[in-house]
């Protein structure tokens, strides 16, 4: 008799939408896949035992329980896994670790759009003077039809983001290890990310968040843009320097900035970026929409699926045999 799969998910978001979590369990019923929900702040032991006790994973439980359990195949809940890189899961024998890359990129995309609007329209100076009953204009306008849009790494959510740019009329050009793409004009490799963004009007990290891509936004590169570029970080707040990106604002060399993500979350009270001109910050709710778990539900369904027929896993980061 075939061993019944045992499946631990620890994803509150996941689990608190009904319609999604719903179509997931009967999935693993139908797939005779016990199914254990468990918080995400369940206590160590609790969820390490669990965890000992399951040949899947879902979420974001930490590396070393990872490591040290009994899981084969682990899905991870956010596209980016920089969490569990280096600390051992690479010897792990018989594992697989899949990241949800696909399932946000939608909403990634479209609020890295709003940023572009918001800085382009003022949108966010209008909204305070709106709470002031301040009936005032403020130049300049700045057009986005025929800007050029420099969007770095050209994965899931930076197509997306090329595609809506594309949509609007602007040129698009990118910084990838991929030297062509059906939506890009031009494509530079990350060593030639200042000549890059000297060409932009807008840009945007999307990029993968590795030791060569750390602190990659920083003095050197925005003294290459041109006076006026705007910039949105919407991948992780690793990515750029933040005294930096506030000093390119207090300069002028940057006319806006749209950041989402973080070095420290939640922001610290302390940071430059609170009181820099022209900057919006958002609390990391960029990957965040209404479809979300719908579309992680597709994917942890499908591997499922792909898990059991001893199938290759979609999204697959990590295989060791």
């Amino acid at each position: 008799m075939t061993k019944k799969l045992k499946l631990y998910a620890s994803h509150d978001a996941f689990y608190a939408d009904a319609a999604p979590r719903a179509r997931f369990e009967k999935a693993c019923a139908e797939l005779e896949v016990e199914l254990t929900w468990l918080p995400q702040d369940t206590p160590e032991a609790e969820a390490r035992a669990e965890l000992n006790r399951s040949d899947i994973a879902l979420g974001w439980p930490e590396p070393k329980w990872v490591l040290e359990s009994s899981i084969a195949y682990f899905q991870c809940g956010s596209t980016g896994f920089e969490k569990y890189v280096g600390k051992g899961l690479e010897t792990k024998p018989h594992f697989v670790m899949c990241n949800a890359a696909g399932t946000m990129s939608i909403p990634v995309a479209e609020h890295g759009i709003a940023f572009m609007f918001a800085g382009a329209r003022h949108f966010a100076e209008h909204a305070v003077d709106q709470t002031q009953k301040r009936f005032e204009r403020r130049p300049p306008y700045r057009e986005i039809a025929g800007a050029t849009a420099l969007v770095c790494g050209l994965g899931n959510i930076g197509t997306e983001i090329a595609s809506r740019c594309r949509g609007l009329g602007m040129d698009v050009i990118g910084v990838d290890i991929k030297t062509t793409h059906p939506l890009a004009s031009e494509i530079f490799p990350i060593e030639r990310l200042g000549e890059a963004v000297a060409k932009a009007d807008h840009v945007f990290c999307v990029l993968p968040l590795t030791p060569q891509t750390t602190g990659i936004f920083n003095k050197t590169i925005f003294a290459a843009m041109r006076p006026g570029t705007c910039f949105y970080a919407l991948a992780r707040g690793a990515h750029y320097v933040a005294a930096d990106v506030a000093d390119a604002l207090h300069g002028g060399r940057l006319a806006f900035a749209g950041l989402d993500v973080f070095t420290e979350e939640p922001l610290n009270p302390d940071s430059p970026l609170w009181t820099a001109p022209n900057c919006l910050l958002t609390p990391h709710c960029s990957g965040r929409g209404v479809r979300e778990h719908e579309r992680l539900a597709d994917l942890a369904i499908d591997n499922l699926k792909k898990f059991k027929a001893g199938e290759p896993l979609r999204n697959t980061v990590m295989k060791n045999n």
